[in-house]
């Protein structure tokens, strides 16, 4: 049989085997890494399993057996040593590892008769990948590692590969030594030579493990900073806005209010609730610009004159400005998702008909969440108090959106603001 090939090949049994074995579990056990699988735990990874399916196919059952009892003592010696608590749970886990990986062994040990190098690698393989499914359910059910967790399964399986190609290695060098295993002293050397390749394997394989784990946390870091100054720019943003409103006392509430109606309107023309949320950022930020129009203007008791008027168009084109600057690296949305911002900001003073300011587009020029924000814009502005006149009931604004719908306002987001309005 295929596996009595690869044991004829060893010195099962001999002294030399068992301290080799018994070197590659003290080290399966002392080189590890750790990595936070949940809030509540976290998980140490070693090579235990490498070296207990290596002694299947070395010496089978009894040096596997051997092979437990070395990294159990070396386990509990540890951890008595450092004060560390030993749980009950973690030696269910190992017996489940073992028993499946015992079974695959069996199950698939014979492929080797179709091709050494690929059933050999193919059994390796199964066996690992079974063990550490295994893990993975253990840990679900035994450890109470909710599913939901993102990354820890990947973690755990992304280890087979590395695991099944060390062995494969291992084993194909474990198979040709005996030809020069002649002497005791010989024995020794290519023991220690195999030793001293899994010692550093399993050091290299920690070793970049780690160096991935710490890049891995590295740019979760980077990110979580990344999105902790976006918060403090959108923030900033949206204490500019309040500010710009307690500039004039008769446009407090100016933007909250038409970012409700907005994303209202939004809503109502069957949009999707990721627009209807960007509609409602850009309906808080659409008079960001304001921040640079003088005081003289912006709070001016009465109607504007035309030289004043143009100044004050222009707040559309610095608020465009302003957000640019603000939005050019912001993680959180993407480049679609700040245009949509930048064009309600640019262009929530657009008409279909071509009258509006800044740059007179008109009917498709102009996107259809800056005529939205048109809309929503005029009727707070209509139902708000000035120092130049009083506000509009409601009727009377939707009158005139009625009368403006197609010219200066755009129908369909008139007609879904009036059957807002209608429905309470």
């Amino acid at each position: 049989m295929a596996f009595e090939y690869i044991l004829s090949t060893t010195f099962y049994g001999s002294f030399v085997t068992l301290l080799a074995f018994g070197v590659i579990n003290f080290f399966s056990y002392s080189i590890h890494y750790l990595s936070n699988i949940s809030k509540q735990m976290i998980f140490r990874e070693d090579g235990y399993l490498f070296a207990w399916l290596a002694s299947l196919w070395v010496g089978g059952v009894p040096l596997l057996c051997y092979s437990i009892f070395i990294y159990m003592a070396v386990y509990l010696w540890t951890r008595r040593k450092k004060g560390m608590p030993v749980y009950p749970k973690n030696f269910v886990l190992f017996g489940f590892q073992a028993t499946i990986m015992v079974i695959l062994f069996y199950t698939t040990k014979d492929f080797i008769l179709f091709s050494l190098f690929t059933g050999l690698f193919l059994s390796i393989m199964l066996s690992l990948f079974f063990a550490q499914v295994i893990t993975i359910i253990s840990l679900h059910f035994l450890f109470d590692v909710p599913w939901e967790e993102e990354g820890w399964r990947e973690k755990i399986i992304e280890l087979v590969w590395i695991d099944a190609f060390s062995l494969f290695l291992f084993l194909l060098m474990n198979q040709f030594l005996p030809t020069i295993e002649s002497h005791v002293n010989m024995q020794l050397v290519s023991q220690t030579c195999l030793m001293i390749f899994v010692i550093f394997r399993y050091a290299s394989r920690m070793n970049s493990i780690s160096q991935k784990q710490q890049m891995v946390e590295t740019m979760k870091e980077l990110q979580d900073l990344n999105n902790k100054l976006s918060m403090a720019n959108n923030h900033v943003l949206t204490a500019f806005a309040a500010s710009l409103e307690k500039r004039d006392s008769y446009t407090a509430g100016h933007s909250e209010r038409v970012a409700k109606y907005a994303a209202q309107i939004a809503l109502g023309l069957g949009m999707a609730p990721k627009q209807q949320r960007l509609i409602h950022l850009g309906g808080l930020l659409h008079d960001i610009g304001k921040i640079g129009i003088p005081d003289n203007v912006l709070n001016k008791q009465g109607p504007l004159t035309e030289e004043e008027y143009s100044v004050m168009k222009q707040h559309p084109l610095i608020g465009e400005e302003l957000i640019k600057g603000v939005y050019q690296n912001y993680p959180l949305l993407n480049e679609d998702e700040k245009a949509t911002i930048i064009d309600i900001i640019l262009y929530h003073h657009e008409r279909p008909d071509g009258k509006g300011y800044p740059k007179g587009l008109s009917e498709e020029q102009i996107p259809i969440w800056s005529k939205i924000m048109a809309v929503a814009d005029s009727f707070d502005a209509m139902t708000s108090t000035r120092s130049y006149r009083k506000a509009m009931t409601n009727e009377q604004a939707i009158n005139v959106l009625i009368q403006g719908s197609g010219t200066q306002f755009w129908k369909p987001a008139v007609d879904a603001f009036i059957n807002i309005k209608a429905g309470g």
